[in-house]
């Protein structure tokens, strides 16, 4: 099951709700406590992580200064909150404790323990502990029974009860409690609520094979996304919708939301996700018959995992590998089964035509790839014309006869005209020369899509029609081209390389040396001294 934090940020708000002791403090403390409160639940809900946990230290810090037991009870419980998020399991624990410990000495200690209680339920769940979470929800329902509490705290009980049934294959169970907390958040109506519900409810249709109601919810919360919600809210709808067209086998519908979802993911670090989406795809791809498509996906996927382990604990990090393993054992049997039928049915001579074409195929891919690397550094080298006349020029003249399709099978790669696609790569080429879209290192395909008043499709098609290229290979060859100008300037000739990348858009040291090693045939550093060596010559 692909759990995240969202049952987390459910129990965050019920931090939220906040209880003021009547104690004799400043009302400045106590203004200013609830103005990081804000800021910490905004940080919160854009997944923005580090901002939370700093903002959770300075209300802990001010709490403490002022007495304010209230006050630093909940920013306990966000620092356990905060741990769980990172899969710290053993760490979050100790913080619910600590909090449990001091809500013991304040009035009504019931609204915080039952705070308390779900959290640390919440914490069983992920360490694969089902009955004691079973039982930690329990006692908090009865507190909620026995002494009355908010809709929102039996909502975050039955997500929790629905988690436990759920780790304890009792799936119909599970989609009970989620119908309850659901309409929950229909009635106070909270959007969150309602995607974090309807995805964990398509998780549960998943375990049961019933792809077509996982479709149904995963798509309903895909629609409820807006942009106040968390983007890893979003990545995992996505990634629930792929999952079920890939159970329906309807494997190139699935192929997009998956992708998108693996963008969310690898740009936000969503290891889990980013993992189950590279799995998928991989098996998508199979089934459609593009083999070196799927075997990238499958590298994704072993490096994804392992990354994806060492974020977690020991214990938890056990039990993922075992199910892990699990996993891969039963796919690699009905891959041996599928193949050994196979290989059966078919007669030696089209094994061996077989083997030809997937050796053709792969050499004729590895020259394209060639000629392309080649095309982008003579795009580079030329530096007396712009860019933007150089790949226009480059567009409008190309034709490589030995190395891409011919015009029948250009065609029926894209619906658009020739005037259509003129129009596009005109309009994609004074976009990125007028607004410099590239410069900004996080962004995205959809976003810049959206700002060319282009669909998502529509955008990848021309890149991959028109310039024979992907999102991130045309962002950097304008980013190694603005990195070559940035170094040449005088103005900046004081600057770090490494400064130089980021004002040119690259995310990271390592991307940029990468890339632009790759384009110009050197490092930054190489390139910076050769050129001085040029001028003082």
């Amino acid at each position: 099951m692909l759990k995240l934090v969202a049952g987390f940020y459910l129990v965050f708000f019920l931090c939220s709700s906040g209880y003021s002791q009547n104690q004799e403090n400043t009302v400045s403390a106590k203004e200013v406590l609830e103005r990081l409160t804000k800021l910490q639940g905004d940080s919160y809900n854009l997944g923005d992580f580090k901002n939370f946990k700093l903002y959770t230290d300075s209300i802990l810090t001010l709490a403490k200064a002022n007495q304010l037991k209230a006050y630093e009870i909940d920013a306990v419980i966000r620092l356990g909150v905060y741990y769980n998020s990172l899969g710290s399991y053993d760490t979050s624990m100790k913080y619910y404790l600590e909090a449990l410990e001091i809500s013991k000495n304040i009035p009504d200690s019931y609204k915080k323990e039952t705070i308390i209680l779900v959290n640390l339920g919440n914490v069983y769940n992920q360490i694969e502990d089902h009955n004691k979470a079973q039982k930690s929800f329990d006692k908090a329902l009865k507190y909620i029974e026995d002494f009355g509490g908010p809709d929102v705290y039996r909502m975050a009980v039955y997500t929790g009860l629905s988690d436990a049934a759920t780790g304890n294959r009792d799936f119909n169970t599970a989609l009970e409690y989620l119908e309850k907390a659901k309409g929950i958040g229909e009635k106070l109506k909270r959007d969150d609520i309602i995607i974090n519900t309807l995805n964990e409810m398509a998780e549960n249709y998943l375990e049961l094979k019933q792809f077509q109601q996982a479709l149904a919810h995963s798509q309903q919360a895909e629609n409820l996304y807006t942009d106040k919600q968390s983007i890893e809210r979003r990545a995992l709808s996505l990634y629930l919708m792929g999952a079920s067209l890939v159970g329906l086998e309807n494997y190139e519908e699935a192929v997009l939301p998956l992708q998108m979802a693996q963008g969310i993911a690898i740009s936000n670090q969503f290891l889990k996700i980013e993992m189950d989406t590279y799995k998928q795809l991989a098996k998508s791809f199979e089934k459609l018959g593009h083999l070196e498509k799927a075997n990238m996906q499958y590298k994704g996927y072993i490096n994804a995992k392992e990354k994806y382990l060492q974020t977690l604990s020991k214990a938890k990090r056990f039990e993922i590998e075992k199910e892990l393993a699990k996993t891969e054992v039963k796919l690699k049997k009905e891959s041996t089964f599928k193949w050994t039928s196979i290989l059966i049915g078919i007669a030696i001579t089209f094994i061996l035509l077989g083997v030809l074409l997937v050796y053709q195929k792969k050499k004729k891919h590895a020259e394209l790839e060639a000629y392309q690397l080649k095309e982008d550094r003579l795009l580079l080298q030329d530096e007396n014309e712009a860019l933007k006349a150089k790949i226009l020029k480059l567009v409008k003249e190309k034709t490589i006869p030995s190395l891409t399709q011919n015009d029948d099978e250009k065609s029926k790669k894209t619906s658009l005209t020739s005037a259509e696609q003129e129009q596009y790569v005109q309009k994609i080429l004074d976009y990125m020369e007028t607004e410099k879209p590239y410069l900004d290192h996080e962004i995205k395909q959809s976003t810049l899509a959206e700002r060319l008043n282009m669909s998502v499709h529509l955008f990848s098609e021309v890149l991959n029609v028109c310039f024979e290229k992907n999102f991130n290979n045309f962002m950097n060859l304008y980013r190694v081209d603005k990195a070559k100008q940035l170094i040449k300037d005088p103005a900046f000739s004081n600057y770090k390389i490494l400064a130089l990348g980021y004002e040119a858009g690259f995310p990271s040291k390592t991307s940029f040396n990468r890339v632009f090693k790759n384009l110009v045939g050197q490092t930054p550093s190489e390139y910076r001294q050769q050129h001085l060596s040029v001028v003082n010559l």
